[in-house]
């Protein structure tokens, strides 16, 4: 069978899952594309996927949903009514509806979602100062990834004829916007720190929403999406996040309840 895999990763915990699932279905015999879409340009080239029999795709969830930019892209798409299983990856807070907004997306672009799963990560504010699932993905992550990927398998090939089916959220897509909203405007965007940078361009090139400016060491941020991988990329080390250890701990009084947080496990939704 030919697939592809198709993901957007800012910091590398989606690539990580989407390179365990890849070797799973190597494993199982197929030949797999692999394909990461987090660059501006390589995510806007790519429309057709005529060539493939089925798909993976993989994507962070940000503000409960797959990245805004994501869900925009996947309106310029025709599915044909390809099979395909996606997976999300966060940071522990709160997968919020992601699973079923992609499904109300993908059915409507004409594509045949048959397995989801979600993967806990590092969280992307563990770069300023957060300390969320600083060691996953672990192993057992891994090992559910390729579980995913050999139950999404007997999918695509019929042997499991069973469809996914997400129960409509209490939440809303306009209520969730504002929260989005709010939430962006409360958080800090990258910036130099000090002046001592190549200015090899590294940021603008990696920057998913082209929102990065190498010149003066900030992104416009009205469309920067907070994912810090012009941090994670930067090979000077000089982009950083303003400290937010002040916002973690004020969530750890309401939402981030360290028990409920050590036993979060990933897993898949069939």
């Amino acid at each position: 069978m030919k697939l592809a895999i198709v993901y957007f990763s800012a910091t590398g915990n989606t690539e990580k899952i989407a390179k365990t699932i890849k070797e799973q279905f190597i494993e199982l015999k197929n030949t797999i594309d692999e394909i990461n879409i987090t660059n501006y340009s390589e995510r806007n080239a790519l429309k057709n996927f005529s060539l493939y029999e089925a798909l993976i795709f993989g994507f962070p969830i940000h503000y409960w949903r797959a990245p805004r930019l994501i869900r925009e892209w996947f309106t310029n798409l025709d599915g044909k009514g390809i099979k395909c299983a996606v997976f999300f990856t966060y940071g522990g807070v709160n997968a919020g509806i992601a699973h079923y907004n992609i499904k109300t997306i993908m059915d409507k672009q004409n594509f045949n979602l048959i397995a989801s799963a979600e993967f806990l990560g590092k969280h992307t504010y563990n770069l300023a100062g957060w300390k969320l699932m600083e060691t996953r993905p672990n192993k057992e992550d891994l090992k559910i990834a390729k579980d995913f990927a050999s139950k999404s398998y007997q999918r695509f090939i019929g042997k499991d004829t069973s469809r996914v089916e997400f129960e409509k959220p209490k939440k809303s897509n306009e209520e969730i916007d504002t929260i989005e909203l709010a939430a962006r405007r409360a958080i800090p965007t990258p910036f130099r720190e000090i002046n001592e940078c190549s200015m090899c361009g590294t940021c603008e090139e990696v920057c998913p929403t082209n929102a990065m400016n190498k010149e003066n060491g900030k992104p416009n941020r009205r469309i920067c999406i907070r994912c810090l991988r012009c941090v994670v990329n930067c090979p000077d080390q000089v982009l950083i996040m303003k400290n937010m250890s002040a916002q973690f701990q004020l969530q750890q009084q309401f939402t981030l309840i360290e028990e409920e947080l050590r036993i979060k496990k990933s897993k898949i939704l069939l």
